[in-house]
C-alpha cells in the first residue's frame, strides 16, 4: 500500500513537470524507465548477487538502516547525533556495535557509506523497511539529476532532443547503479546540478543554489568525484577566458602548472603518494578478503590463508591460536604499515571487516609510497579503469554487459569526434576539453586503487557519463537514414 502511495506520487510529480522540447509522455517514460531499472537492480542483488562487489548486499545496508532508524524511539537527541555526525564512539557502541557499515571504525575505504545509512534511515520512517520504497526515492532522485543533464546539453548535440533523453535513461550502468540504494544515485544528481548550474542557460539564482546543493551533494556522496571535478574546472575557465581560439593550450598550462608544484614540493609529492598508497592498500586488502581487527589504536590485517590460525569467538570477535604475523594498520590514512607478530595471550579483537577474496578481483601495481613508481602506472591506471573488465577478466555473466557498454562507448565516441570535428564552436570545444580531463582525472585515480572490476564499473560512472556527453556534442544534425 506505501509503496503504491510513493510511487502514485513520485509518478505525479513527474507529470507536473515541464521540460522544453519535451512532453509529457517523454517524462513519464523516462520515469518508468528508472523504476524499472530499480527493480532489476533488486532482482539481480537477490537473484544473481555475487559479481565482485567490493560491499556487502544491500540487505546489509537496509539491515543497518533500520538498526539507526530505531535509534530515533530510544532518543530522539541520540538519533539527531548520528544524522549530524556529532555522536561519540560510546554512543556508536551503544546503539550500533553490531551494523556492518556504521561500526567500521575508520578505515577509510568503508567512512563515506554513512551518509548513505542516514539519508535511508530517513526514509524508514515511510518505508518501515520495505527496500523498493528506497528504490524509488533513489531512482527519482537521480531522475532528477538527469533532468538537469538533459537541461544542460539539449541545444549542444547533434542527435535529436528525444534520442538524447531516452539515451541517458537507457545508458546501462547510468540506469542500473542510478537506480541503486547505494551512493551514486546522490552523486550522479550532484555532479548533474553542478554541470548545469555551470553551462546551463540559467540566472544567476538558479546557478547558486545548484552549485551549492551538488557540492554539497558529492561531497556527501563520492567526494573524491568532486575533487576530480574541481582540478577540471580550472582547465574550463582558462579556456573561456585566457585560450579561446587554442583552447587545448589550457589542459597543457594546468599540466605543467601541476608538474611544477609537484617539482618543487616535496612534502606534496610524499603527502599524495603516501595517501594514495594507504587507498591502494585498504582497496587490495578487502577485495582479496581477510579479517580487520579493531584493537582501539590500529587494525590488525589477516589474511584468508591465516584463518586456520585465528578462533573466532562469539559477539564478532577474534583471537589468535598460535603466534601469527599480521599487518598492523593505522587509522586514517597514515602510512607506513608495520608488520606484528601477535600472541595467543594478546586479543581478543572485535571484527570490523570481515570477507573472502571478490569474485572480479585483479592485481594491481602496488605504489609502495614511492612517487616514481606512481607515475610509471599511470598507462595501466587508465587502462584498467577505461577498459576493464574484458574477455578473459574474472567476473560473473554481468561483466559481459560491461563488455559491451564499453565497446558500445568507444565506438559512438570515436563516430562523434569524427562527424563533428570542423562544426563545433570554441565553446563547445571547450566543454568537450573540460569533460576530457575530468574524466581521465577520474579514470586514472580510479584505476591506481581499484582491484575489484565490480567496484570500478561502478566508480568509472562519472567519467562514462562524460565521455558519453563528449560523444554527442555538436553542431553537425545527425539523421538515421531509411
Amino acid at each position: 500500500m506505501v509503496f503504491t502511495l510513493v510511487l502514485i506520487f513520485f509518478t505525479w510529480f513527474v507529470w507536473r513537470l515541464k521540460i522544453v522540447d519535451l512532453s509529457r509522455t517523454n517524462l513519464l517514460a523516462g520515469w518508468g524507465i528508472k523504476v524499472l531499472f530499480g527493480i532489476l537492480f533488486m532482482v539481480i542483488h537477490t537473484k544473481l548477487y555475487g559479481i565482485g562487489e567490493i560491499t556487502v548486499d544491500w540487505e546489509e545496508y537496509m539491515d543497518d538502516s533500520v538498526t539507526l532508524n530505531h535509534v530515533a524511539y530510544q532518543s530522539i537527541g541520540d538519533y539527531l547525533k548520528f544524522l549530524l555526525g556529532f555522536n561519540s564512539e560510546v554512543d556508536v557502541d551503544y546503539y550500533l556495535a553490531h551494523t556492518n557499515h556504521w561500526s567500521a571504525g575508520d578505515l577509510d575505504l568503508m567512512n563515506d557509506s554513512r551518509n548513505v545509512l542516514r539519508l535511508n534511515s530517513l526514509i524508514v520512517f515511510i518505508s518501515q523497511g520495505n527496500v523498493y520504497i528506497h528504490v524509488l526515492f533513489f531512482s527519482f532522485f537521480s531522475f532528477l539529476g538527469l533532468r538537469e543533464i538533459f537541461n544542460a546539453f539539449k541545444n549542444r548535440i547533434f542527435y535529436k532532443k528525444q534520442l538524447f533523453w531516452y539515451a541517458l535513461f537507457l545508458f546501462p550502468s547510468l540506469g542500473f547503479w542510478t537506480s541503486s540504494i547505494l551512493k551514486e544515485p546522490l552523486m550522479i544528481t550532484g555532479f548533474a546540478l553542478i554541470l548545469n548550474g555551470l553551462l546551463g542557460e540559467l540566472t544567476f539564482k538558479s546557478r547558486v543554489w545548484r552549485f551549492a546543493l551538488g557540492f554539497g551533494l558529492m561531497l556527501s556522496f563520492k567526494p573524491y568525484v568532486l575533487a576530480c571535478l574541481l582540478l577540471a574546472l580550472p582547465v574550463y575557465f582558462l579556456g573561456k577566458f585566457v585560450f579561446q581560439k587554442r583552447v587545448l593550450l589550457a589542459p597543457v598550462f594546468m599540466l605543467g602548472l601541476v608538474m611544477l608544484m609537484f617539482g618543487i614540493s616535496s612534502s606534496l609529492r610524499s603527502n599524495v603518494t603516501h595517501r594514495l598508497t594507504r587507498m591502494q592498500f585498504d582497496f587490495m586488502n578487502v577485495g582479496r578478503g581477510g579479517v580487520h581487527a579493531n584493537a582501539d589504536s590500529c587494525y590488525y590485517y589477516f589474511r584468508t590463508d591465516q584463518y586456520a590460525d585465528l578462533k573466532f569467538l562469539d559477539q564478532g570477535q577474534l583471537q589468535v591460536l598460535k603466534p601469527v604475523k599480521a599487518k598492523k594498520v593505522t587509522f586514517g590514512m597514515s602510512y607506513p604499515f608495520e608488520d606484528i607478530t601477535l600472541k595467543p595471550t594478546d586479543g581478543p579483537w572485535r571484527i570490523d571487516f570481515i570477507g573472502t577474496e571478490c569474485g572480479s578481483y585483479i592485481e594491481l601495481t602496488p605504489i609502495n609510497a614511492n612517487f616514481g613508481q606512481l607515475i610509471k602506472n599511470i598507462p595501466e591506471a587508465l587502462v584498467n579503469a577505461s577498459f576493464r573488465p574484458v574477455i578473459g577478466d574474472p567476473g560473473g555473466r554481468l561483466k559481459w554487459v560491461n563488455i559491451l557498454e564499453t565497446f558500445g562507448l568507444l565506438i559512438l565516441f570515436l563516430f562523434g569526434i569524427w562527424r563533428n570535428r570542423k562544426h563545433r564552436s570554441s565553446e563547445e570545444r571547450n566543454v568537450i576539453v573540460f569533460l576530457l580531463v575530468f574524466s581521465i582525472i577520474l579514470l586514472v585515480l580510479i584505476g591506481w586503487t581499484t582491484p575489484v572490476l565490480g567496484a570500478l564499473v561502478r566508480y568509472r560512472l562519472p567519467a562514462y557519463l562524460a565521455i558519453f556527453l563528449i560523444s554527442v556534442m555538436g553542431s553537425k544534425p545527425f539523421k538515421f537514414k531509411t
